[in-house]
């Protein structure tokens, strides 16, 4: 028998007043912080809360209602179980094949405020769809009439047919909004018009044989256009989806800061004006924080909180979960970093990619002149105008379609988006576009490669007068007179082991080198690197042997001289970044080579280069000097990425042809070709490697739908196959694209990883 588990006293239901167990209710909410318990979640739950909108009951004890809810209620139980974004119009997106789940299903996600046009689209699309059915319709029909044989007059009505379905096309170009990627109408609506006059003019003037093939053609054409705009628009149809999410969780009214207070609801925040965000609240504009901290979601959609202090950037459409910040406003409106290169049409990059405008070019103008051409050679081969005639429509029918002319921006707005899912943003799309042709990419060791916290592991004294103890206090003394991760290192083991930092004067600091001081004693002191020693003609050869044994496990080395020698080492041990070895994979993946800049010497260097895989280094090279050895490195011919921070690596990352900058999207200065919302060392790596990748992925699918209709004008034009070969070799092409697309998302679905993200700040 089985035992009746714990009970409680029956409590009546909130919404129809029915006795029921409260550790078994259908469901459970807190309303006016209270507990509130219902029979069931669809109809005493909506019940409830349908007479009183989205507000709460504000009754103790609502009054008893029926068990089923009014008729009049029956809407309102509906709506409220109804998704707020219908799935058709943001169906949950395909997350990167990554080793971690830092994708919001944005299919899911409430937007704080819905877009102005939210219903106008969906309006439009159906129209033009239906437009496009009606012309595959009458294509179609136009066609299948030839194979019953008959006279001029089916003749004309299959020309008509042809005609009412150009006619379609032609109201869906006129009622339907273009896309910014989109080549312009009139190249692809040409093809069908001319058709439609060579079927005229063979069924008026040409054997019937021919007037036939010329009707069939026309068909052909309209119906293989139809088509493929129909299959263009399914194929973009996640990335409209995902543009109008972006767009919803960036149009977020603000709260500017005034003199006499604040005003609420502002939608049109400038530049330089102060702004306050408060926990639960999204950030409408890129700003920069003046006053306070703050625990964000650092852009739309992460899912992992980092910590935002004065003095940091943050994007637009993070949302602030603790906290309360006061912020400079960095940019707005269409030069947010999130809605640059997504909803600005002057700048998207899916139109202004190069593989993207050389298909619109294709289409739009080189299309005529190939057509022109194939014509041209079918005149020479056949000697007759209405065969030449058909041969060149029929090649501009192929080459100028919607598919040869955006399928590649697809590919590419693909890339974009799911870049800005992992928090990274590009300056430009020439930015973009040499981010994906990057060869080299450069990290800055410290603080970027290496966690920029280094600990004292070892301090030795190598004079026979002096101690560990004293070697400490002298670097201590002198770590005081810089800032440093390597000086903070020293005072904190000073302080640890109860050093008393020596009383130095006049120091002297060599940025990146070290110190030159003097002691409480009158010495000449020295602390610093093996460059400063040996400028200052200090003489290091007696602690060689010991300083390439511990520079082999990774160790940089403080050396501390007193009176022009060598008294002592310190040895400072710092970790890998978490991340630094997947985001070196990714560069191996993408055929980017890594290399490594560091200041401490070579065979730290070289030691801490083997633990991650990484061949090339560049070592003692000091703050000073990394502009110019990024320059000399780019001098080689290399495309140079270097990755780094925009406050440690302002030198080398100015000078590099990519600028991969971390924590820096939404930055006053906005100077950085790539900047990421977010710390994470993989996210800088999966920004060049993305990019190279959707470079290939976008120039496979141009390649797929132009080279078949390329081959069949080639084919046609010396008369081995009908024209109508080419629309349905353009055809097939266009399939052939869309599917190789959902391939391509399938397989990155599949391979997702699931090891959960640790938050960066």
């Amino acid at each position: 028998m089985r035992a009746a588990g714990p009970t409680a006293d029956p409590i009546p239901c909130s919404a129809c007043g029915k006795l029921i167990d409260p550790l078994r209710a259908g469901h459970v909410a807190i309303f006016d912080q209270k507990l509130h318990y219902f029979c069931d979640v669809r109809l005493c739950r909506a019940a409830f809360l349908a007479p009183f909108g989205d507000e709460p009951a504000r009754d103790a004890t609502p009054p008893p209602v029926s068990k089923t809810p009014p008729a009049e209620h029956v809407g309102a139980i509906e709506r409220a179980h109804a998704p707020v974004v219908p799935d058709d119009v943001l169906p949950d997106l395909p997350d990167l094949d990554d080793e971690r789940g830092f994708v919001e299903a944005i299919g899911r996600r409430t937007p704080e405020a819905a877009p102005p046009r939210a219903e106008a689209p969906a309006t439009e699309r159906d129209v033009g769809a239906l437009l496009l059915l009606i012309a595959v319709v009458a294509g179609t029909l136009a066609v299948l009439l030839g194979l019953t044989g008959g006279g001029k007059l089916l003749l004309l009505a299959r020309v008509l047919l042809a005609a009412v379905g150009v006619g379609m096309l032609a109201a869906r170009a006129a009622t339907t909004p273009p896309d910014a990627s989109d080549p312009h109408a009139l190249p692809l609506l040409a093809p069908p018009l001319g058709a439609i006059a060579v079927a005229a003019w063979a069924t008026l003037r040409s054997p019937a044989s021919i007037a036939g093939e010329a009707a069939s053609l026309a068909g052909t054409i309209v119906t293989a256009t139809a088509v493929g705009a129909w299959l263009l628009e399914a194929a973009r149809r996640e990335v409209t989806a995902e543009r109008a999410w972006v767009e919803a969780s960036l149009t977020i009214p603000g709260r500017r800061v005034t003199v006499t207070g604040f005003e609420e609801g502002i939608l049109d925040l400038r530049p330089g004006e102060r702004v306050m965000v408060q926990a639960g609240e999204d950030v409408p504009v890129d700003l920069t924080i003046a006053e306070g901290e703050a625990e964000v979601l650092p852009w739309p959609g992460a899912t992992a909180t980092a910590r935002r202090r004065p003095g940091d950037p943050i994007v637009a459409g993070a949302h602030v979960v603790r906290g309360k910040i006061v912020g400079v406003c960095t940019w707005g409106g269409a030069d947010r970093a999130f809605a640059r290169l997504v909803l600005d049409p002057r700048r998207r990059v899916d139109a202004l990619a190069p593989v993207a405008r050389a298909a619109r070019s294709l289409a739009e103008r080189w299309s005529a002149a190939a057509a022109a051409a194939a014509g041209l050679l079918a005149f020479a081969i056949t000697r007759s105008p209405i065969d030449a005639a058909m041969t060149f429509v029929a090649s501009h029918a192929g080459l100028s379609t919607a598919m040869v002319g955006s399928l590649a921006s697809v590919y590419v707005a693909r890339g974009l988006l799911a870049a800005q899912r992992r928090g990274i943003t590009y300056k430009s799309a020439d930015a973009w576009d040499r981010a994906g042709r990057a060869t080299t990419a450069v990290f800055c060791a410290r603080g970027t490669l290496l966690l920029g916290e280094p600990e004292v592991a070892e301090v030795e004294a190598t004079a026979k007068d002096i101690d560990a103890g004293d070697v400490l206090s002298l670097a201590s003394g002198a770590a005081r007179a810089e800032q440093s991760p390597s000086a903070h290192a020293i005072l904190r083991a000073a302080s640890t082991r109860s050093v008393r930092p020596d009383p130095i004067r006049n120091p002297t600091v060599h940025p990146g080198l070290g110190v030159v001081a003097v002691t409480g004693t009158g010495e000449e002191l020295c602390v610093g690197v093996r460059a400063l020693l040996l400028e200052q003609r200090i003489s290091i050869a007696s602690a060689e042997s010991r300083l390439a044994e511990l520079e082999a496990l990774g160790r940089s080395i403080v050396l501390v001289a007193l009176g022009s020698r060598l008294v002592g080492l310190i040895a400072l041990q710092d970790g890998i970044r978490p991340g630094a070895r997947a985001a070196v994979q990714y560069l191996l993946d993408a055929q980017v080579e890594p290399g490594l800049m560091s200041g401490d010497s070579r065979e730290t260097c070289d030691a801490i280069a083997r633990s991650l895989d990484i061949e090339h280094t560049r070592p003692e090279v000091f703050p000073s000097e990394r502009a110019e050895e990024v320059k000399r490195l780019a001098e080689t011919g290399e495309r140079v990425a270097v990755l780094g921070h925009a406050d440690l690596d302002e030198a080398p990352l100015g000078a590099a042809q990519i600028a991969v900058a971390l924590t820096a999207a939404g930055s006053a200065t906005g100077d950085h070709d790539v900047a990421l919302a977010g710390g994470d060392l993989r996210d800088a790596a999966l920004a060049l490697a993305l990019a190279k990748r959707t470079h290939v992925e976008a120039r496979v699918g141009f390649a797929l739908a132009a080279i078949p209709p390329v081959l069949g004008v080639l084919v046609v034009a010396i008369g081995i196959l009908p024209p109508a070969f080419i629309p349905i070799a353009a055809l097939l092409g266009g399939v052939v694209g869309v599917v190789h697309g959902r391939a391509i998302r399938d397989r990155q679905s599949a391979n997702e990883g699931a090891l959960p993200r640790r938050a960066t700040s």
